[in-house]
């Protein structure tokens, strides 16, 4: 599914929408854009220079994790 609006990224529109689990790439990829455009003076070549263990890193997977699986409430 596409995203028709660019704050969301189409896994987080496609995972949510099919309630499916997102793939690793989908979850770093989500992280990457919420660590990138989480503060102005970063840049998305430093993302991969980020240690595993970073806190922003883990915070960011934490976050792009949220957004891809959801609420998790189901009718």
């Amino acid at each position: 599914m596409r995203s028709i609006n660019v704050l969301f990224d189409d896994a987080v529109i496609d995972c949510v929408a099919t309630d499916r689990a997102p793939t690793i790439q989908e979850l770093f990829h989500v992280a990457e854009r919420i660590w990138t455009e989480g503060a102005s003076d970063r840049s998305a070549f430093r993302w991969g220079r980020l240690a595993p263990t970073d806190p922003d890193k883990l915070m960011s997977l934490r976050a792009a994790q949220v957004a891809l699986l959801g609420s998790g409430q189901h009718d």
